[in-house]
């Protein structure tokens, strides 16, 4: 039977084609199903008859392929398809694996840091003074937070406070409003990690763990600190120690002209500008300073300087002639005729000495002290104006707003002496003779 299929020729290949004609595609499907055989068509004639077994083992894959199996036989094409798909999918894999793996290597100095600025695990212990000087909403705290070194990485930072939604709030009606931080100065600790910061700068700010205190005119940095001390701001000591501090002369351009510091009692007195402050409680005592310093930067106005200027004093020496307005004025209306008074004498070779009680007094305010310390005498000759010529070393207190006024404008008068009586009446003289029996009144 083989023999016949294979050597009929022309009857071979006229039976194949009339199999195949006969029937459909379904059919032959089937056929082929029932029979476990695949029969191949060629159009062109089968005239060898050699090597008829090797026919049979080019069928033979096929044969087994299809026999006794419920599949359809798999195409060579598809076959070699999805070979390549499972060589693609198997290649990405290591990719991403690789891109992992070096991705990590990569950022994890940044991840730790990142970490850090949640958890504060690995950080000091500093406390920071921050200052927004605007109401801020949470991304643009953090970039403050990110200024002042509080944080290292905002851009991770402002992710989190997104997702943890530290940026808004829901109100009664469920609808999401973005979270107002306040202006205000706050003080913040790095071991709190970015969500204790946001909260505390969102719920502790000026409006709360804050006291105001008030200074009047005439107090001298001595009288401040105590103040200071007794409402809880910062310790008085605290605050002597960085007073002199030579950070606050670079930032600040109005003490250029306070000169021989080593030579004065205290380096600030009269630049504490008398107001009253807001100060958190246990605020850092160099922003305490800087609260005084800045208030009188924005008080002494550029007409100030300009006044300054036209009488041919400095700065320093308008607030030591206010400094001394304030003890010697018994009210406001007296301050612009004793600073005449005062003018008077320094611009004249026959009055050395400007002769104020207030100027002596105040040494003799700490005289046990400085007694004990050796700096008494030294210190009287540079402020006491009956052994000192012309002004003392530099203000003998804090003026306030009247007697700076006064000082860069007083009275055009010929007087160069004045008393008061216990009531504070003023008594002027232009000559020692009237002055003499002014001092009558005074009993």
């Amino acid at each position: 039977m083989s023999d016949k299929r294979i050597n009929g020729g022309d009857a071979y290949d006229e039976l194949l084609s009339s199999f195949y004609s006969s029937k459909n595609d379904n059919e032959i499907k089937d056929e082929v199903k029932n029979r476990g055989e695949v029969y191949f068509s060629s159009n062109t004639g089968h005239k060898k008859t050699a090597q008829p077994q090797r026919r049979q083992q080019t069928q033979r894959p096929v044969r087994e392929a299809a026999s006794n199996s419920p599949k359809k036989a798999v195409p060579q094409k598809r076959r070699m398809k999805k070979k390549n798909n499972n060589m693609q999918n198997s290649i990405l894999a290591v990719i991403v694996v690789v891109v992992v793996f070096i991705s990590a290597f990569l950022i994890r100095i940044p991840l730790m840091g990142c970490i850090n600025d949640i958890l504060a695990i690995d950080v000091s212990d500093t406390d920071f003074r921050v200052v927004l000087d605007k109401d801020m909403d949470a991304f643009e705290v953090i970039d403050e937070l990110a200024e002042k070194k509080l944080i290292n990485n905002p851009m991770f930072c402002k992710l989190f406070a997104k997702i943890m939604s530290l940026d808004t709030k829901t109100d009664r009606e469920g609808n999401k409003k973005t979270i107002v931080f306040p202006a205000g100065t706050y003080f913040l600790n790095s071991s709190m990690g970015v969500e204790g910061m946001l909260n505390e700068i969102r719920t502790n700010g000026m409006e709360s763990n804050t006291v105001k205190v008030t200074f009047p005119e005439g107090f001298n940095i001595e009288q401040i600190f105590e103040k200071l001390d007794e409402s809880g701001v910062c310790s008085a000591q605290s605050l002597h120690k960085v007073m002199d501090s030579d950070e606050f002369f670079s930032k600040f351009t109005f003490l250029s002209s306070v000169t021989e510091k080593s030579l004065r009692y205290r380096v600030l007195e009269g630049y504490l500008y008398p107001d009253t402050y807001e100060f958190y409680i246990g605020e850092a005592p160099t922003s305490v300073i800087e609260r005084f310093l800045n208030n009188f930067e924005a008080k002494w106005s550029d007409a100030y300087s300009t006044k300054a200027t036209e009488l041919g004093y400095t700065v320093d020496e308008i607030l030591t002639v206010a400094s001394i307005l304030e003890k010697e004025a018994f009210d406001a209306e007296q301050m612009p005729i004793i600073a005449s008074v005062i003018y008077n004498r320094l611009e004249s070779s026959s009055f050395p000495f400007i002769n104020c009680d207030s100027t002596a007094q105040y040494i003799d305010n700490f005289k046990e002290s400085l007694e004990a310390s050796g700096q008494y005498v030294d210190l009287m000759k540079v402020y006491d104006t009956y052994q000192k010529t012309g002004l003392p070393i530099g203000p003998i207190c804090c003026p306030g707003a009247d007697a700076i006024h006064a000082a860069l404008h007083p009275e055009s008068t010929d007087y160069y002496y004045f008393c008061h009586d216990k009531e504070g009446k003023i008594y002027l003289a232009s000559t020692d003779a009237e002055h003499q029996n002014n001092l009558q009144y005074l009993e």
